[in-house]
């Protein structure tokens, strides 16, 4: 009878214990499939709400859970990498729309500011071609030389700036220019030049030496208490071709030198008496012309001790653009 009564709490409580394992392994199973369901579902309504920040789950395992999850996690990273890539794309866009819009503005404006620059000397050409015929007619020999280089100082102006011209043709505008400068001043300027006649078939930009004069003009002899002397020299000088413009005024100090030659000297591009071409304009498209950087020197020996700009072209270079001369 003991024995009976042991053997049937032993069966009890083995059955009990069976029971509580089995009720534990089946808690532990459910819990490892319902836990990654719920962080799953969790991560879900974060994405729902647009929050893509939120950390990949753990996918290890091969059971149907394990393959939704590292499906649900590259889809993350998917969503991810497309919002990302939509958002450079659209950010290149707004970029190349900004510079379309900001070239078109340039564009714009060079447009008008090119239209404003061609309708009055075109006018003034034609008026002073009149003025000269007049003169002529009249027999006033003076009057038709003045108004005749006027209006050739003019008629060089309103061509196409885009297109080289020969060093000739740009030292005939200087010449131009200085006759007109010494009729308006009864001749305060003293003219010098030393040209190689070889030399003055090379092509070059247009308009580089006539602004060059007037910056020598307007900054270095106007109002100093001797003879301005402007000297134009076109030599060789080693292997290159030198076209110097020098002044005997008060010089340019060493600092705004490194400033005009660094483009950083903002005066220089707004002030001009006539045609609108400054010293900043005429390197860049030296630059452009020739490709190189070192296409210009600015010398000064000191204060009242005057100013030379110097153009320096490479033999290679003449040989390169030289050709017929422009008329």
């Amino acid at each position: 009878m003991d024995a009976l009564e042991y053997s049937e709490k032993v069966n009890v409580l083995t059955l009990f214990f069976v029971g509580f394992l089995n009720a534990l392994l089946l808690f532990m199973l459910t819990s490892s499939i319902t836990e990654p369901l719920k962080q799953l579902a969790d991560r879900a309504n974060h994405v729902s709400d647009g929050d893509l920040e939120i950390a990949l789950l753990d996918n290890e395992g091969n059971d149907e859970v394990a393959v939704l999850t590292r499906a649900f996690n590259e889809m993350i990273v998917n969503l991810k990498n497309h919002i990302q890539k939509l958002r450079e794309s659209l950010e290149k866009e707004n970029e190349m729309k900004e510079w379309e819009l900001l070239m078109e503005a340039h564009l714009k404006d060079a447009k008008l500011k090119y239209l404003q620059a061609q309708i009055n000397p075109h006018f003034l050409f034609n008026t002073l071609n009149a003025g000269a015929q007049l003169a002529m007619m009249e027999g006033a020999d003076k009057t038709y030389q003045y108004v005749q280089n006027v209006a050739d100082f003019f008629r060089y102006n309103v061509k196409r700036d885009d297109e080289p011209v020969t060093l000739s043709n740009e030292i005939e505008l200087v010449d131009n220019y200085i006759y007109i400068l010494n009729v308006r001043f009864s001749g305060e300027i003293k003219y010098r030049k030393n040209i190689d006649e070889d030399l003055i078939k090379v092509q070059v930009p247009g308009m580089i030496l006539q602004p060059l004069v007037e910056n020598a003009v307007s900054y270095g002899i106007r109002g100093i208490d001797r003879e301005g002397i402007i000297e134009l020299s076109v030599q060789h000088e080693g292997d290159r071709i030198c076209v110097s413009v020098r002044d005997n005024g008060i010089g340019i100090p060493e600092e705004k030198i490194k400033q005009i030659l660094e483009d950083r000297l903002e005066a220089d591009r707004e002030k001009s008496d006539s045609n609108g071409v400054g010293l900043n304009n005429v390197m860049n498209r030296l630059k452009l012309f020739y490709k190189r950087e070192d296409v210009i020197e600015i010398t000064s020996a000191g204060e009242n001790m005057g100013t030379e700009v110097a153009i320096f072209i490479s033999v290679e270079e003449r040989e390169n653009k030289g050709g017929k001369e422009d008329v």
